[in-house]
C-alpha cells in the first residue's frame, strides 16, 4: 500500500550461514579503522546502484549509479561498464540528470538505455544506444511520450518498447497563458508523481533497429507492461488487466504474435495479480513461460506472490512454490532450462534461489546476510553467470558476480563512505510478545556502548505495511546511533517475510496488533536495563507513519515522535490519494462499514489522548499520501498544546527528488529527538 520514503538506506544483520565459498574485494575492512562517526553531510556520500545487466558473453557488467549533484541540489546518473575478468570499469555515459534500464544487445556491441531525447523530445525519456568500445551515441525513438520499459529481440534486428500514450506537445502546451480546467471521469484518477491521471494509458509499440520506425501495437483503454520476447523473436509475452481497468487488480499474462492479425491470447485466468510486478519469463525452447501467481484479490497486497509455469500446450498452469509460504519474485530461467532463478524474501533476508525443474527442489544462492536490492530486485544470469546487486549492515548496493559457487563484489562505489566512517554493528533481535508470537528485529547501539549505562531508544518503523526490515545498510540507523542513541526495529505483525499468516494478521486492522508489537518492543528494550524508560521516541515514514500515530494515541510513554507520510483520520483520504480501489476491497464503503472506517481511523478521534510531541514531514505533492493527513494531525496536537511542527517540502512527492530536501528530513529528525529525549 505505502511505500517508505528512502529504500535504499536500509538496515539488519544476520549471520553467514551458507556453504558457498566467498570471495570479496576490499569491502569495509578499512571502515573498521575509522574512528569518524556518521554524519549528515555523508549522505551526499551515498551512491545508489540499479539497473544492472550483464552481457552475454558474460564478460562485462553494465549498471547504473546515482549520485548528489551538491551544487545543482540534484541526482545524476552515470552508466558503468566492469570488465569481469580484467578487473577494469569505466562511465560510459557520465553525469545526465536520468539515465537507466541498461540493456546489451544480443551481440554485446550497443549499450541500450532510457535518457531524455534531444531537442524538441527533450521532455521524454526515449531509447538510447552506445557502442561499448568507441562510445558512440544515438537516439533511436523520436516519440512524443515517454518511454518507459524496453527488450531487444533475441536476433538484435528489433526492440519492443513501453510508451506512453502520444501527448500534446508540452512546449506549445506551455505558451498557454491560463490552463484549461481539469476534466476528470475516471474511477482511478489520481497517482503519485503523476497527480491527475488523463486518457493516457501504456501501450506496447515495435522499433525496428535499422530503420529507427515504430510502429504500436496494442492500444485501447488498458496498459500493457512488462513485455518479454519469445527465443524465436516472433511473439511477445506482456502483462495487462482483464476488467475495467480503473476497477480491478486482475492482471494476466499474454502472447502476442509480432506479425500476426489475430487477437492477443490470454494465458492466465487467475483472479489475482499475475505478474504485476515481474517480467513473464520464456523457457529457452520457447515452451513454457515462467511469472508470478498473484494471491487471493481480495488479500489485496497481504496476498503471497508464487512462482508459476504456464506449459504453452498444454495450458496447464503449475504453482511451483506453493509449499514455501514465502513472497517470491523476478523469474528467470537457467540458459539449459532445468531451473528457474528467482527472489525469495524470508524473515529479514531477501535471497536468490534457484529450482530444479528436475527434482523440484529449492536452493538458495546467495548468502544469508547478504541482501539482494529490494527495488530492483536486480540480478541477470547468463550461462549459469550472474550478476547481482547486493547489500549488508557494512556496506551499501554494489555490483557482486557469482562464478561457480564463488561469490565475489565488482564495485566499490561507496568505498570513500565506508573508508572514512566507523561503521557500528547491527545486531539481531526477537522476542516474544505476550500472545506468544516471536518477533525479529535488529538493533544497533553508539560507539564505546557502556551496558551500565541509560540510553535514549529511537524505534524506527518501516513502511508497507507489507514490507521488512531487512540485511541491508541503513544510514539513518547509523546517524541516529552515531549520535549517541540506541535505535531498534522489529518487523510487527502485517510484514513479508514470516508468511501469509503473519502479512494478513492487519487485515482491515490497522494500528492493532502491530501497535501492540511495538508497545511490546520498547518493554522489551527497557528490560534490557539500559534504555531509559523515560527517553523513548519512535517515528516512520509512510505506513510507518500511520504505525506511529496509532502507537502514540494508545501509548503515552513515548517522548517524542516523528511521522512522515502518514495520515490517521483514514475517512479524509477517500477520493483523496491513490487507494480507493484498495480501500474498499479491505475495509468496504464508509458508508456501508462506518465503524470499521472510524476504527482505523482511531489516532485522529483520539488525539485527545496524544502527549507524545510529534513532527510533521509530508512532501506538498503527495497522492500516495497526502497533505492532507499530516496537516489534520499537526492541526489537532496544536489545537490540544502538544508541542508540534508540520514540515512541507514544495513540490516533492511520496519519495523526494531533491538531495537537500532529503538531507533536511534527517536533521529535523535528529533535532527533533535531541530536544525531547536529551
Amino acid at each position: 500500500m505505502i511505500i517508505p520514503m528512502n529504500q535504499y538506506i536500509r538496515s539488519l544483520t544476520l549471520t553467514l550461514s551458507i556453504f558457498i565459498p566467498l570471495t570479496f574485494l576490499n569491502v569495509s575492512e578499512s571502515s573498521e579503522l575509522s574512528e569518524a562517526k556518521i554524519t549528515l553531510n555523508d549522505l551526499y556520500l551515498l551512491n545508489e546502484i540499479s539497473s544492472i545487466d550483464v552481457s552475454h558473453s558474460a564478460k562485462q557488467i553494465a549498471y547504473s549509479v546515482s549520485s548528489v549533484d551538491e551544487k545543482k541540489d540534484s541526482y545524476r546518473n552515470d552508466i558503468w561498464l566492469l570488465d569481469i575478468h580484467k578487473n577494469k570499469e569505466k562511465i560510459l555515459i557520465k553525469g545526465r540528470p536520468w539515465v537507466g534500464k541498461t540493456k546489451f544487445s544480443p551481440d554485446d556491441s550497443l549499450l541500450g538505455y532510457l535518457a531524455p531525447g534531444r531537442g524538441q523530445y527533450s521532455e521524454y525519456q526515449q531509447i538510447w544506444t552506445i557502442n561499448t568500445n568507441y562510445r558512440t551515441k544515438r537516439q533511436l525513438t523520436k516519440l512524443k511520450a515517454n518511454i518507459n520499459d524496453f527488450e531487444w529481440s533475441p536476433d538484435g534486428t528489433q526492440m519492443i518498447l513501453v510508451a506512453d500514450s502520444l501527448s500534446v506537445d508540452k512546449k506549445a502546451k506551455s505558451s498557454v497563458q491560463t490552463q484549461k480546467p481539469i476534466v476528470i471521469d475516471r474511477y482511478y484518477f489520481k497517482e503519485d508523481g503523476k497527480e491527475f491521471l488523463g486518457d493516457e494509458r501504456q501501450h506496447l509499440h515495435l522499433l525496428d533497429i535499422k530503420s529507427r520506425t515504430t510502429r504500436q501495437l496494442t492500444k485501447g483503454t488498458s496498459n500493457e507492461i512488462l513485455p518479454s520476447w519469445s527465443p524465436d523473436s516472433k511473439k511477445i509475452a506482456y502483462v495487462t488487466k482483464t476488467g475495467e481497468m480503473d476497477r480491478t487488480n486482475n492482471y494476466d499474462v499474454y502472447v502476442l504474435e509480432i506479425d500476426s492479425t489475430n487477437n492477443p491470447i490470454q494465458l492466465t485466468t487467475n483472479l489475482g495479480a499475475d505478474s504485476s510486478s515481474s517480467r513473464p519469463q520464456w523457457s529457452p525452447d520457447g515452451k513454457k513461460i515462467a511469472y508470478l501467481h498473484g494471491g487471493d484479490p481480495a488479500l489485496l497486497w497481504y496476498a503471497l506472490q508464487e512462482l508459476a509455469v504456464i506449459d504453452l500446450d498444454t495450458k496447464i498452469n503449475s504453482i511451483l512454490t506453493k509449499e514455501l509460504d514465502r513472497n517470491v519474485s523476478s523469474p528467470q530461467w537457467s540458459d539449459d532450462g532445468q531451473s528457474i532463478y528467482f527472489v525469495i524474501e524470508d524473515n529479514m533476508k531477501s535471497q536468490l534461489a534457484k529450482y530444479s525443474i528436475t527434482n523440484q527442489k529449492i536452493k538458495k544462492i546467495t548468502p544469508s546476510n547478504y541482501y539482494i536490492s529490494g527495488w530492483a530486485k536486480s540480478y541477470v544470469v547468463r550461462n549459469g553467470k550472474i550478476g547481482l546487486i547486493l547489500s549488508n549492515t557494512n556496506s551499501p548496493d554494489e555490483v557482486y558476480f557469482y562464478d561457480e559457487n564463488s561469490l565475489s563484489q565488482q564495485s566499490n562505489h561507496n568505498s570513500e563512505l565506508l573508508s572514512s566512517r566507523k561503521i557500528l554493528k547491527t545486531e539481531t533481535i526477537s522476542f516474544k510478545a505476550a500472545d506468544g508470537e516471536e518477533l525479529f528485529g535488529m538493533m544497533i547501539k553508539p560507539d564505546n556502548f557502556d551496558p551500565s549505562k541509560q540510553y535514549p531508544l529511537i524505534i524506527r518503523m518501516h513502511g508497507g505495511p507489507v514490507s521488512q526490515y531487512g540485511l541491508y545498510f541503513n544510514y539513518d540507523w547509523q546517524l541516529f546511533a552515531a549520535n549517541d542513541y540506541v535505535v531498534m526495529g522489529i518487523n510487527p505483525r502485517g510484514s513479508s517475510g514470516r508468511g501469509l499468516n503473519f502479512q494478513k494478521m492487519i487485515f482491515a486492522d490497522w494500528g492493532n496488533v502491530d501497535a501492540n508489537d511495538i508497545s511490546q518492543l520498547a518493554d522489551y528494550a527497557i528490560s534490557l536495563g539500559y534504555i531509559d524508560k523515560n527517553r523513548l521516541g519512535l517515528g516512520g515514514w509512510s505506513y510507518g507513519s500511520m504505525l506511529t500515530n496509532y502507537v502514540i494515541a494508545k501509548d503515552q510513554r513515548f517522548k517524542a515522535a516523528t511521522s512522515g507520510a502518514g495520515i490517521s483520520n483514514i475517512l479524509s483520504g477517500f477520493g483523496d490519494d491513490q487507494y480507493i480501489r484498495d480501500y474498499i476491497t479491505e475495509i468496504g464503503t464508509p458508508w456501508d462499514n462506518t465503524e470499521t472506517w472510524l476504527k482505523v481511523s482511531y489516532p485522529f478521534l483520539n488525539a485527545n489522548d496524544i502527549v507524545t510531541p510529534t513532527l510533521f514531514l509530508v512532501g506538498e505533492k503527495d497522492y500516495n499520501v497526502p497533505l492532507i493527513g499530516s496537516e489534520q494531525m499537526y492541526q489537532a496536537l496544536k489545537h490540544l498544546n502538544i508541542p508540534t511542527e508540520l514540515i512541507v517540502y514544495p513540490g516533492e512527492n511520496h519519495s523526494f527528488s531533491t538531495p537537500s530536501y532529503n538531507k533536511d528530513v534527517l536533521e529535523r529528525y535528529l533535532a527533533w529527538y535531541d530536544q525531547y529525549l536529551n
